[in-house]
């Protein structure tokens, strides 16, 4: 009788059987413990993540780059990486293009040495299809692996003829990304698009297009924001199981998405009708002088000239102290005479 369910389970047509009910002291006793981090702050091994950002927005190329970063062990977007096998299932890209990316990625990245047998490319290009289908053929392949990250890359080829619009069809997907996770113990990764429009009226979470489960399902999620400075974004994350990053900029600096700790990340790119946020160089020039200011002085003068809440004063101090243009001791801001405004 086990053997037919197991069968039945396999087919879909019942689920898997459910745990046990546990007592609080069963759960204190159990070996239950946290996954490796496979990206510092940002990804456990077993967990589901999306990249999202608009169309052409270097998505792939970023996906590609965290690929040998996890296969070399060498860092992120300055997050630390474990090094673990990967497995990178490119269902767009022609075999001749996704050859080039890597030898362009790795010859900008000379530090990512010793990839054999730590990144393996599976190129399914013409043969996406509905995830529930593929799915059984992906496993029998990954079974021969341990790999500790898998990408997906991009999510679209995955629906078959779900509507990437329905929350049920979309968890669905999600469903089978789950069961991929479960089966091989990787984390799985994906990329996925922006909704049509102005993004930045959007809360980060629902910037990206259709259902509300793209954004409520994963356990970590990278926003790709168009920043006003060309080929910028803000990186906003979303993650379950780890305490929010700040947010941050990365540029475009082909084959290569670089961190640009000098950036603003509220200065996101809006239409002209809309004001922009305050820029660097005019917080600088109009509320920061020579001259010793207190931190309650600062903010007065931000309410008055910028219309600054006195968070949002904070948060600006506090990043371009980390970057050197301003200078802080004993409760005053003051210019630093070096600074590049």
């Amino acid at each position: 009788m086990s053997e037919l369910i197991d069968i039945a389970v396999d087919l879909g047509a019942t689920p898997p059987p459910l745990p046990e009910i546990l007592d609080i002291d069963d759960l204190w006793e159990s070996e239950a413990k946290p996954p490796p981090l496979i990206v510092d702050g940002i990804l456990y091994q077993g967990d589901k993540m999306i990249l999202g950002g608009t169309s052409k927005s270097n998505k792939s190329w970023s996906l590609l780059d965290l690929a040998i970063s996890v296969a070399s062990g060498q860092t992120w977007w300055g997050r630390k990486c474990t090094r673990m096998p990967v497995l990178y299932i490119n269902f767009e890209l022609q075999d001749w293009a996704i050859k080039e990316r890597f030898r362009s990625l790795l010859a900008a990245r000379p530090e990512c040495q010793g990839l054999s047998g730590y990144l393996k490319v599976w190129n399914l290009r013409g043969r996406s299809a509905d995830l529930s289908l593929l799915r059984p053929q992906l496993e029998a392949m990954i079974a021969k692996y341990q790999f500790g990250l898998i990408i997906l890359d991009p999510a679209y080829k995955l629906l078959g003829d779900r509507d990437e619009n329905a929350n049920g069809e979309i968890a669905s997907l999600m469903n089978e990304l789950e069961a991929l996770a479960r089966f091989s113990g990787a984390a799985i990764v994906v990329a996925h698009h922006f909704a049509k429009g102005d993004s930045t009226t959007k809360n980060a979470i629902d910037r990206m297009s259709g259902a509300g489960v793209w954004a409520r399902d994963p356990d970590s999620i990278l926003i790709l924001t168009p920043h006003e400075e060309p080929d910028c974004y803000t990186v906003t994350s979303i993650l379950r199981n780890l305490p929010q990053l700040p947010e941050f900029v990365v540029t475009w600096d082909f084959p290569l998405m670089r961190l640009a700790k000098e950036l603003n990340p509220e200065a996101l790119r809006r239409p002209q009708a809309k004001n922009k946020v305050c820029s660097d160089k005019d917080f600088v020039e109009q509320l920061i002088s020579d001259t010793p200011a207190s931190f309650a002085q600062v903010v007065a003068e931000a309410r008055t000239k910028l219309s600054m809440s006195r968070a949002t004063v904070a948060r600006y101090l506090q990043r371009l102290v980390d970057v050197g243009v301003i200078a802080t001791a004993g409760g005053v801001y003051w210019r630093k005479s070096e600074h590049p405004f």
